[in-house]
C-alpha cells in the first residue's frame, strides 16, 4: 500500500505523474491512463487522482509525454525576427492550424543570424519534433545536415534556395514585383529605385530580377537604381536618409521589405514632399498602417494566411507521406496601387 501524504517538495521543485500517483493511493499508470482520457477507471480513483493533480499542481511534462509517444505532437517553426510584423503575423496563422491539427507549436526566431538559427535548429531536434518549418536566414537552413540526417519533415519558407532536398513555399516576387514595374511604366515613370536588404536572400533577388526583368522589356532598364537597405529599420533609416541627402532622386521608389517603406516615408516627410505629386512609392509587404497613412500606400499583398495554410498542407501530407520528391508551391500575391502612385510630375 503507497502512502498518501503529499509528498515534500523543495520551492519550484515540479510534482511528477509518481507524486500524483502516491498521493492519491493508484499506480502512475492509473493516473496516466486517467489524465489521457483513456481505459476503465473507477470513479472514486478518478476523483482521487483529479484531487491530487488539483493539490499538486501537476502539470504535464509536454517534453516527456512527445518522447512516449509513437506518434510526435510538436512542430517546430523558425523565423528571422518576431519584430516584422509579416512573420508575426505569420505565428498567429500557424497557431491556430497547429491546435486545429492535434500539434502543439513551438516558436522561436533566429535574431537573422546563421549560428543562432542552427542552434535553435539543434534545440528543436532535441524535443524530437514532428516537423518543422523554417525561414531560413540566408536562403538554406543554417542546420540543413541534421534536418536530413534525422529525416526530420521540414517545410522552407519565404527565404527559399533554388535547390534543396525539403518542400518549399514561397509568393511568386518575380512576377509580381515584374506588375509593379510596369504599373509604373504605364504611368509615365522611367526613373524608378528599388530598396532590397540585401541581395543575399533569395526572396530579395528574385523581386529585384524580376522588377529589372520588367523594365528591360520597357526599355528603361539603365535607369533602375538598386538601393541596399540592410536587414533591419536602423539600416534602412540609414540608408534611405544617405540617399535622399545626394539629392537627383527618382520619381518613384518600389520599396522590397517594409523596413525600406518605412525609411522611405520618413525621408518624405521629412524633406516636406508630397506623395504622389513629388514621389510615388510602392512597397512589398502590406502592413496595417500602410492602409491609414495620407495617401495610403501602394502595396504588393503577400496573403499572409494563404501561406500559412500551404506551408502547414505540406507539412501535414509530408508527415502522412515521408517519401517521393520535394514539392514547391508559389502563392500568388495581389498588387493594390492605392493613392500613393501617380503619374511623375511635368
Amino acid at each position: 500500500m503507497q502512502s498518501n501524504e503529499p509528498p515534500r517538495k523543495t520551492p519550484g521543485e515540479r510534482a511528477t505523474i509518481h507524486d500524483v500517483a502516491r498521493l492519491a493511493n493508484v499506480s502512475p499508470a492509473t493516473v496516466s491512463k486517467v489524465l489521457r482520457g483513456l481505459g476503465a477507471v473507477k470513479a472514486e480513483s478518478v476523483a482521487r487522482i483529479h484531487a491530487a493533480v488539483r493539490e499538486l499542481g501537476f502539470r504535464v511534462d509536454p517534453l516527456a509525454a512527445n518522447l512516449r509517444r509513437s506518434r510526435r505532437s510538436i512542430v517546430g517553426l523558425i523565423v528571422p525576427d518576431f519584430r516584422n510584423p509579416f512573420f508575426g503575423s505569420m505565428v498567429a496563422h500557424f497557431e491556430r492550424l497547429a491546435e486545429g491539427s492535434g500539434y502543439r507549436l513551438v516558436t522561436v526566431s533566429s535574431a537573422e543570424k546563421t549560428e543562432r538559427e542552427a542552434a535553435q535548429t539543434e534545440a528543436l531536434l532535441d524535443w524530437r519534433v514532428a516537423g518543422m518549418i523554417v525561414v531560413p536566414t540566408d536562403g538554406r537552413p543554417a542546420a540543413e545536415a541534421s534536418l536530413l540526417d534525422q529525416k526530420v519533415a521540414t517545410v522552407l519558407l519565404d527565404r527559399v534556395p533554388d535547390e534543396t532536398g525539403f518542400d518549399r513555399v514561397s509568393v511568386n516576387n518575380v512576377e509580381a514585383s515584374a506588375a509593379v514595374i510596369r504599373e509604373l511604366v504605364a504611368r509615365g515613370h522611367r526613373r524608378i529605385m528599388l530598396g532590397p536588404s540585401s541581395l543575399d536572400l533569395t526572396n530579395m533577388r528574385d523581386r529585384v530580377n524580376g522588377a529589372v526583368a520588367a523594365a528591360q522589356q520597357a526599355g528603361i532598364a539603365d535607369d533602375i537604381e538598386v538601393l541596399l537597405c540592410g536587414p533591419d529599420v536602423p539600416s534602412a533609416l540609414e540608408a534611405m536618409a544617405s540617399r535622399f541627402d545626394r539629392g537627383g532622386l527618382p520619381t518613384a521608389i518600389f520599396t522590397l521589405y517594409s523596413p525600406a517603406t518605412l525609411a522611405a516615408l520618413r525621408e518624405v516627410e521629412r524633406r516636406g514632399l508630397v506623395m504622389p505629386r513629388d514621389l510615388s512609392i510602392v512597397g512589398f509587404d502590406d502592413i496595417e498602417w500602410m492602409q491609414v497613412t495620407h495617401p495610403p500606400i501602394a502595396a504588393v499583398i503577400q496573403p499572409v494566411q494563404a501561406i500559412a495554410e500551404v506551408a502547414w498542407a505540406q507539412l501535414m501530407q509530408r508527415l502522412a507521406e515521408p517519401g517521393g520528391p520535394p514539392r514547391t508551391v508559389e502563392v500568388p500575391c495581389e498588387l493594390d496601387l492605392r493613392g500613393s502612385v501617380a503619374g511623375p510630375r511635368a
